[in-house]
């Protein structure tokens, strides 16, 4: 993927991927907006980020394979990042 993005945007771009499969399976009612969470769980969501950026897994779920595929998008192997 060419440009650049950042992990917190990912982790936007996660989190909107993520609350919308809950709405459409019916259990998530109304999720917020990602601007209008706390930041401890925006923070947890970027940790998940950064877990698979750098190789580790995350718990399996629903929600966590919305997470591995738009991860996989803009992953790329060559520059995965070794630390972070």
């Amino acid at each position: 993927m060419k440009g650049g993005i950042n992990i917190v945007e990912l982790a936007a771009i996660c989190y909107a991927g993520v609350a919308a499969l809950r709405e459409a399976a019916g259990g998530g009612g109304n999720q917020p907006e990602w601007v209008d969470l706390e930041p401890d769980k925006q923070g947890v969501i970027t940790d998940y980020i950064t877990q698979l950026l750098t190789g580790r897994p995350i718990p399996g779920s629903h929600e966590g394979e919305v997470i591995r595929r738009i991860i996989a998008v803009i992953r790329d192997e060559k520059k995965a990042l070794k630390y972070a």
